[in-house]
Parts: C-alpha cells; structure tokens; sequence
C-alpha cells in the first residue's frame, strides 16, 4: 500500500483560514469555540461588519490579525479590489485597486451580476495572490503593495466561460497553480510564487467549462494537482504538469472542489451528478471505491468529518453518506430557498448557509440533528470562513465577524 498525504500548507495555523476551503482545503479546521447562535438583524453575537466597495462571490482568507477579500466594481466590473481589515476590530488596514486588462467579457452567457471577483484569494506568510474573472492575477505583499501582475487572457487568449471564472488560485511549493477551463483551450498553469514566471502550461483538451478549484495531494512521495472537468478526475505531476492518470465517471460540469481525506478522494459533479470515490494509493490509476448518484450537489462543495460525508443540493436538502460504502444515512430538508456557499465544519458542527443568509448548524453525527438557525439579514453567495473563534461571512454588501 502506498502512502497518500493531503498537502497542509507549512505557513498556516489552526486559527488561519488562508485559502479557499481553509487550511485543510476541505472546509474543516481542529480550531474549536466557534459561535453556534447570532442574529444579524438583531445585531446578536456580531462583532462587526464592513461595508465592501463592489461585488463578489469570493470568501475572505485570514492569517492573523488580516482579513483578505476581493471584489469588483464600476462600469462591467472593470475596477478590481484586494481589501485587507483588521481581524479583531473590522478597520480596514489597506486597499488595492487595479483596472481590468481590456478583453471580450468572460461571461458570455449572462452579465457579472455579482462580478469579477468569484475566486478566492490566498494569503501566505508574504503575500497574497489573487485570481479575477478577467483572467487578472495579481500578487501583492501583505501591505497591499504589488509585486507582480498577469493578464492571462494577454497572454494565453480570451477566456470564454459561461458563468466566468470560478476556480480559486492554490499555492504549494513556491508555485501558483490556476486552473483555467472555459469553451475553448482550457488549461492547468503554474507560476513561480516570487515572480509570476510561468514555469509550466498545459493543455486541457475535451475539458469545458468547469469551475471546480484544483487540489494537492502527496501520492507515494510525488506530489500530484488533482483537478476535476466534464466527465473527467486527473492528476498532474506538481513539478513538471504532466497528467499521470485519469478516471471517467463525473457528470459534465464540475462546480465541487474534491476532497483528499486520507488515501481517499471524493469528488463530485453536477447538477444532481454522481459522487466518485477513489483510493489513490493504487497507483498508476486510481481504483473506484464506490460511486453513488443521489442528491449531488451543482454550486455547494461537500464536506467529510469523520466516517461520514455531508453535502447539500442546490434547493436546501441535505444528504448524509457513509463515507466507506456511500451508502445514504439521511436525507432532511434544511431550507427552504436556495443554497449557494459551501459548508464549513469544526468541533463537531457542520454551518451550513443558504443564500439568503441563513445558516443552519448541524451535528456531525449519523442522526440528524439540527443545533442552530441563524439568520443574518443579508444575501450570502461566499462560503464562510472559520479563523480565531470567529466566523467570517460575505455578504452581499457587507464583510461580517461573528462572535462574542
């Protein structure tokens, strides 16, 4: 049996959150003390909340006492923000603005309703690198100052997708990766972190339109970027981007960042696609485990705890698999409108937020049980963030902290 690691990243804590999905990349943190009631309208348990200067469906990341979101704003959503605040108090520490290399619009089925800004960023130890849905990447230090900038669609042609760009920046080894899939010419890149020096491209052919954020694991000594995308799972040589192995069996359009737990991983696509898992550790080509086409999720990504895997679909149900068997466990409506953000979990809780707002929190437990319904007031399309005993949430118009 080969051994299979998920990649933590060495510049990150237990109170970090500094990518997308947190330190884990699978929506968990081993932080506990988290707040499980609030009322946004009431003002119960907020700490404090931002006003943000334009639009966007990324999460915040935190590294310390910094908050990092992006957003965009002005005429087609062409004006571009990195915004730092101040994680105990809300004060905004610094702002990054940039302007939009001039390019066709990267939506070319419906109009940035919420913007540019649906990638979230990730913060390290000396910077933070950001992603938009122009194909803008940027890096600045951690005092908003850039370092280096890329316009992806300058250099690698006009990125057609149509939803836009989704798919969130990872950082390992020194090197950014991107995943870049849209109608035609999708693409895996990596740069050099230091300096936005590509260090390799490669070319995703029959790959589509997919938004699903790649990640790594450490598959017999070799570290692999696992990406999903129509119909497809592969997995990509970190150093040199060369695809060492591919398995069928995903729905074509892939939203769902996968989930390395152990030797496994488990990946699914939508809408109402199938879940896949598979054993990595049996090399060259990973073995399907068990594959089950109940209840997936299109937009929100699952989550595993333990020996049991939760997600959620796109109409508020909830669905509860064995995480060995995929057998189903449960199945119980948690809302009654649509559910946009992805679940975070910690000390035994799953938060679950549904785009209006409201987030139920749920045992992590092979019985259903529901622990809290917490309103905010405000449309939430960002999933949360979990950092320092506090809940981070973004809002339609507001950066909210919550916690006593």
């Amino acid at each position: 049996m080969r051994n299979v690691l998920l990649i933590l990243l060495p510049w990150a804590i237990a109170a970090d959150w500094p990518q997308w999905r947190g330190p884990n990349a699978d929506g968990t943190t081993a932080e506990t003390g988290f707040p499980t009631r609030w009322d946004g309208r009431q003002g119960t348990n907020i700490r404090w909340k931002v006003a943000l200067p334009g639009a966007g469906n990324s999460s915040p990341v935190i590294r310390g006492d910094d908050v990092v979101v992006t957003a965009s704003s002005g005429r087609d959503h062409a004006e571009l923000h990195i915004l730092c605040f101040d994680r105990r108090s809300g004060k905004q520490k610094w702002r990054t603005n940039l302007t939009a290399t001039p390019a066709d619009a990267p939506f070319s089925m419906f109009p940035p309703e919420r913007g540019h800004a649906a990638c979230t960023p990730v913060i390290t130890q000396t910077a933070v690198y950001a992603l938009f849905g122009t194909g803008d990447l940027a890096c600045v230090d951690r005092d908003g100052q850039p370092i280096w900038f890329r316009s992806l669609t300058q250099d690698y042609g006009i990125i057609r997708n149509d939803y836009g760009i989704a798919a969130s920046p990872i950082v390992v080894d020194d090197r950014v990766i991107v995943q870049i899939d849209h109608l035609e010419g999708s693409y895996l890149l990596a740069v050099e972190a230091a300096t936005g020096k590509t260090l390799w491209k490669t070319a995703r052919p029959e790959i589509f339109d997919n938004w699903a954020t790649p990640v790594v694991a450490d598959v017999a000594g070799q570290k692999q970027i696992i990406s999903l995308g129509t119909k497809t799972i592969i997995g990509y040589d970190l150093a040199t981007g060369k695809p060492r192995w591919r398995v069928e069996g995903l729905e074509r359009l892939c939203s769902c960042t996968p989930i390395v737990h152990g030797p496994k991983l488990y990946a699914v696509s939508g809408p109402a696609g199938a879940t896949l898992a598979l054993d990595l550790a049996q090399q060259p080509t990973p073995k399907v485990l068990w594959q089950s086409k109940k209840n997936g999720p299109f937009i929100p990504s699952a989550i595993v705890v333990g020996d049991l895997y939760f997600m959620t679909d796109d109409q508020g149900t909830a669905t509860c698999l064995a995480l060995k068997s995929g057998q189903e466990v449960w199945r119980e409506r948690l809302h009654n409108g649509r559910m946009r953000p992805s679940p975070v979990a910690a000390d035994g809780l799953i938060y679950f937020t549904a785009l209006d707002g409201t987030t139920t929190i749920l045992r992590a437990a092979a019985e259903f049980e529901e622990v809290a319904k917490n309103p905010l007031g405000e449309d939430v399309a960002a999933s949360p963030a979990l950092a320092g005993g506090h809940l981070f949430l973004r809002g339609d118009k507001h950066l909210w902290c919550i916690g006593r």
